[in-house]
C-alpha cells in the first residue's frame, strides 16, 4: 500500500513558535496549512516557507490566536496569495487585536524582511470563516473541531479522512478558571501534538498550589512597599491571572491593593466577555445568572495618563504585556521599577530561548529594552520570582492524554524543544519527532 498523505514542517520543528505544517493528499492535490505562526524573540522567525510554496496554499486552519500559531498571516497575503481561512470566532475576534498590534510592534522595532499592511489584516479577517466545535466542515479535507482548553475559542482538528488525523494545537488538559479542559474522547490513528512540556521534569504544579504562591508572593511584596509586575501573554494567560487574583482578594487571602491592567490584555478581556459562550458552565452562570461579571472587577484599573503617574504612586499590581519582556507596557515598567529590590517581577508563563524573559530567568542581570533610538540597558535588581501558570498540558496530561486515543498507530511530535516523550512512547507507538523542513509521508 503506498502513502497517500504527505506532512511538510516549515516551522515548530524541535522548537517553540511559529507553528506553520503543511498537510497534502499526493493524489488528488487538497493541502491543507494547519496553522501559520511565528517566533518572537530578539528577531522574529518566520515559517521557511518559500513564495512559490505560499502561492499554492488554498486553505488555512487557525488552531488560536497566540501570534506563534496566527502571527503570519498577514505575511501570507502580503506575497500575493489569498487562502481561506478556518477558525472559530473567539479566534477570529481575537487575531484582529493580535495582527493589527503586531503591525505596530513591527514598524516600531524597524525590522526588515517580511512586511505587511494593515489590507493585509483586513483580508486575513475577510478571509476567514468560523467554524464551530462538533460539527462536520470541509477545509479541503472533511474535518471537525474539538475543544482544546487553552485559551478561549482554542480547537484541535480532526481530519475525518485517512483513518483520523488529529492536529492538537497548544492543548491544556485541566480545567481553569475560565475555560474546560481538551476533549478526551478522541479517535485517531495519526496525532500530531504539542510537547512544550514534553520533559520528565516538566511537571506543572496545580492551580491551587500556583496560586498559593503567587498570593504569597504579592503579599509579602506589598506589605514592604513594593511594586509588583507580572508580565503576562495578553491572551490567554492574563484573563486566568486577572481573574485568580479577583478571586484571592474577594476571599481576603490576597491584600487589597489597586491591580493595574495594561497593553492589550483589556481589549482581549472585552472580547472573552462577548465571547462567554465559549468558557466554562461556571464563567456562563456568573455572568447570566448574577451581575458578577468576572471580567470586570471593581479591582482592576486602566491607568489615566501617558506618564503612568497614578500607577506608580502607590505599590500595586501590575499586569501587562509582553510575556515574554519582548515590547509592550512591560519596557516602561522595567525602566522605572527594576532597580529597586523592594519591587518583584513575577513570571507566569513560558519564556522561549534568547528571548529577554528567558534571559533574566537565566541570572542575567542586564537587559537591553525600547526600540531604534529608544534602546538602552537597564539593570536588573528587582526580586525574580517564576510561579508555573500554565495554559499548556504538561508532561504527566499530554501522556495521559495519548494513552486514551483510541485506535493510535503514529504519533508526530511538536511545539518542543525537548521531549522525553518518544523514550515513553516508542514501544508501543510509531514515534517521529521531525527536523524543519523536513517532510514525512503516512
Amino acid at each position: 500500500m503506498g502513502y497517500e498523505m504527505k506532512l511538510t514542517f516549515y516551522g515548530a520543528a524541535q522548537e517553540v513558535g511559529r507553528s506553520c505544517f503543511l498537510l497534502e493528499d499526493e493524489k488528488t492535490d487538497k493541502n491543507l496549512l494547519l496553522d501559520c505562526g511565528i517566533k518572537l524573540g530578539e528577531k522574529t522567525q518566520y515559517p521557511l516557507l518559500s513564495d512559490s510554496e505560499i502561492k499554492k496554499i488554498k486553505n488555512i486552519f487557525i488552531s488560536h490566536a497566540h501570534l506563534d500559531h496566527s502571527g503570519y498571516l498577514p505575511h501570507i497575503f502580503a506575497a500575493g496569495a489569498s487562502p481561506q481561512v478556518f477558525l472559530t470566532k473567539p479566534t477570529r475576534d481575537l487575531i484582529g487585536v493580535l495582527l493589527s498590534d503586531y503591525r505596530r510592534i513591527q514598524e516600531e522595532k524597524h525590522e526588515q524582511g517580511n512586511k505587511f499592511k494593515q489590507k493585509d489584516v483586513d483580508d486575513v479577517l475577510q478571509r476567514a470563516h468560523i467554524i464551530e466545535f462538533g460539527t462536520s466542515v470541509k477545509l479541503a479535507f472533511e474535518a471537525t473541531l474539538h475543544n482544546a482548553g487553552h485559551i478561549i475559542g482554542s480547537a484541535m482538528l480532526r481530519i475525518n479522512e485517512h483513518n483520523g488525523i488529529m492536529y492538537t494545537g497548544d492543548i491544556c488538559a485541566r480545567n481553569t478558571r475560565i475555560l474546560d479542559g481538551c476533549e478526551r474522547n478522541i479517535s485517531c490513528e495519526t496525532l500530531i501534538i504539542e510537547s512544550t512540556y514534553g520533559g520528565k521534569e516538566d511537571i506543572i504544579p496545580s492551580y491551587k498550589e500556583s496560586g498559593a504562591k503567587l498570593v504569597a508572593e504579592i503579599n509579602e511584596t506589598i506589605n514592604n512597599g513594593g511594586f509588583v509586575v507580572i508580565p503576562s501573554f495578553a491572551v490567554g494567560r492574563a484573563q486566568e491571572i486577572l481573574l485568580m487574583l479577583d478571586d484571592y482578594m474577594r476571599s481576603g487571602a490576597l491584600v487589597k491593593t489597586r491591580i493595574f491592567v495594561e497593553g492589550m490584555i483589556n481589549k482581549a478581556m472585552r472580547i472573552y466577555r462577548h465571547n462567554a459562550y465559549y468558557a466554562s458552565d461556571e464563567i456562563k452562570k456568573r455572568i447570566l445568572m448574577s451581575e458578577d461579571d468576572p471580567f470586570n472587577s471593581k479591582f482592576f484599573h486602566t491607568s489615566r495618563n501617558k506618564e503612568r503617574k497614578d500607577v506608580l504612586s502607590a505599590p500595586c499590581i501590575i499586569v501587562t504585556t509582553s510575556g515574554m519582556l519582548t515590547g509592550g507596557p512591560v519596557h516602561f515598567y522595567l525602566d522605572k521599577l527594576a532597580n529597586d529590590p523592594k519591587n518583584k517581577l513575577i513570571f507566569v508563563g513560558y519564556q522561549a530561548e534568547s528571548t529577554p524573559g528567558r534571559k533574566i530567568l537565566d541570572g542575567e542581570k542586564k537587559i537591553k529594552i525600547g526600540y531604534g533610538e529608544n534602546e538602552h540597558e537597564v539593570e536588573i535588581n528587582m526580586q525574580i520570582k517564576n510561579v508555573r501558570i500554565s495554559g499548556h498540558a504538561d508532561y504527566n496530561d499530554l501522556l495521559q492524554f495519548i494513552t486514551r486515543v483510541r485506535n493510535l498507530k503514529r504519533i508526530i511530535l511538536i511545539h518542543g524543544e525537548k521531549s522525553d516523550l518518544k523514550e515513553a512512547l516508542e514501544k508501543k507507538y510509531e514515534i517521529i519527532v521531525p527536523k524543519l523542513e523536513e517532510s514525512i509521508r503516512f
